[in-house]
């Protein structure tokens, strides 16, 4: 029994933590030469709002066992190689949920936040270059996509 109650403790606090997966083949890049994407902390799983990074040039960033580990549906950050990535993005409020298809370019060294605003009713999920603290990309399909 004494050997059970850590394991359950660092079980639950693995379903705690933050999902963080590295998107390319290989060994880790020096940080000048990938790019992080993260999602912005707006609070814990079951409470207050939160977004998830469900997929990126559509490969979902957990296997559902890892989903289910951690309670998220997708990754809290991912690091990938610069360029043109596709984003699916999850987004939960008190009272909404929605599902986000955006792109943007990550240049070598970026670092991107994945951000939500709710005005009124409405929320809004964008890219946003931690550098410069403006929105970058945009949703996908749109006219100014790179293809």
């Amino acid at each position: 029994m004494r050997r059970l109650l850590p394991a359950v403790f660092f079980l639950a606090l693995a379903g705690c933590a933050s999902p963080v997966v590295q998107l390319y083949e290989g060994p880790t890049r020096a940080p000048s030469e990938q790019v992080i994407l993260r999602s912005e902390a707006r609070g814990r799983t079951f409470v207050g709002e939160r977004i998830d990074i469900q997929q990126i040039d559509d490969r979902h960033t957990l296997s559902t066992g890892e989903g289910i580990l951690s309670a998220s549906t997708g990754a809290q950050a991912v690091y990938l190689l610069p360029g043109k990535h596709t984003v699916r993005a999850r987004y939960r409020g008190k009272d909404t949920a929605l599902t986000a298809n955006l792109w943007f370019v990550g240049e070598p060294g970026g670092a991107y936040l994945l951000r939500a605003e709710k005005t009124g009713d409405a929320v809004k999920v964008f890219i946003e270059d931690e550098k410069t603290g403006k929105p970058t990309g945009g949703v996908r399909g749109s006219p100014d996509e790179p293809k």
